[in-house]
């Protein structure tokens, strides 16, 4: 019996006990000698079990109270999965309350007090572990929570900190979203995650109030060659590996080795006139370059946002002869 607390965080149901040929009335003693506590409608817990995600380990442990985890584990899809609020919480991603457990499974379930269970469909894609626990990605659970009426801007919180990590994959986010886009007043899933993300100033023309904002932008300004940001960005960030600055793959968020350093210093220098950029304005364009919101140009270029940022900037009077 507890072999089989110890694999899954200190917890046991009374169906398992009595596939060990422990009874009930074995297992009320054991509790009334504090030799385990009774957390749940037929779960219980050994003294070393973790108090963080109880209630959720336990709802989920009494989907099929008689199997195992590691037996439920073989097909996590099949076994239900930790989603919504309660994934969101396991992933540290956002602030919303995950006070009552949220699974989501594929088949019938008798409802539970204290549990909120819902019936989706989950594909392999849908689904990873955490800590033993099989739970909805991170974009799939950005999904699930907007589809189920959460706050925009919660998710847009949840989402953003995610790009920051390099934990969620944008494309495959606005896949998902594509359904909900219409019902958010946009015209696709892309354009979706582009509002959410202008929500939390990670958006491309976020990134463009940021840049001209800055000390780079404003010292291009001064020297009166703002409106060569726009074939800058244009000529410039295609050189870049914008997949490695994006971590759109769940990779490192090391930005040390940045491609295309050497051409974002000689695309400045050929479209401003400035041969020689102050160090402030230096660190400012790597600083830009970094930021978790520099997407593919192309989309960017073709975004609604981006053409509102190119025709801004292009209102922007270039001088001429070197005077104002």
């Amino acid at each position: 019996m507890s072999e089989i607390a110890a694999g899954q965080w200190g917890l046991l149901t009374t169906a398992q006990a009595e596939r060990q040929g422990v009874t009930r009335v074995q297992l009320a003693r054991l509790t009334s000698a504090d030799v385990l506590e009774r957390v749940d409608r037929g779960v219980y817990a050994t003294p070393a079990a973790p108090a963080e995600h109880r209630a959720l380990r336990a709802a989920w442990l009494t989907l099929d109270p008689t199997c195992t985890a590691e037996e439920r584990l073989a097909d996590p899809v099949s076994a239900g999965v930790a989603s919504h609020t309660s994934a969101a919480a396991l992933h540290r991603l956002g602030e919303l309350l995950d006070d009552v457990p949220e699974l989501t499974h594929t088949g019938r379930k008798q409802s539970r007090r204290g549990v909120r269970l819902h019936r989706l469909t989950l594909t392999d894609a849908d689904v990873t572990i955490i800590d033993g626990l099989p739970t909805t990605t991170e974009e799939r659970t950005a999904t699930d929570l907007l589809r189920d009426g959460h706050d925009p801007d919660h998710i847009a919180q949840i989402i953003g900190q995610g790009v920051r990590r390099g934990v969620i994959d944008v494309d495959d986010l606005a896949a998902r979203l594509e359904p909900l886009a219409r019902r958010h007043g946009q015209p696709d899933g892309r354009a979706l995650v582009e509002y959410l993300l202008d929500l939390v100033d990670l958006s491309a023309a976020a990134l463009t109030r940021q840049l001209v904002a800055s000390p780079a932008g404003r010292e291009l300004v001064n020297v009166g060659r703002l409106a060569g940001i726009n074939d800058t960005l244009a000529e410039l960030l295609p050189k870049i590996d914008t997949t490695t600055i994006l971590g759109l793959a769940k990779v490192t968020e090391d930005f040390g080795c940045l491609t295309g350093l050497a051409e974002l210093s000689k695309a400045v220098q050929a479209h401003t006139g400035v041969h020689e950029l102050p160090e402030q304005v230096r660190a400012s364009l790597l600083a830009m370059t970094n930021a978790p919101a520099v997407r593919e140009t192309q989309d960017w270029l073709n975004s609604p946002a981006g053409r509102e940022a190119t025709r801004a900037l292009a209102k922007v009077p270039r001088r001429q002869g070197g005077k104002p």
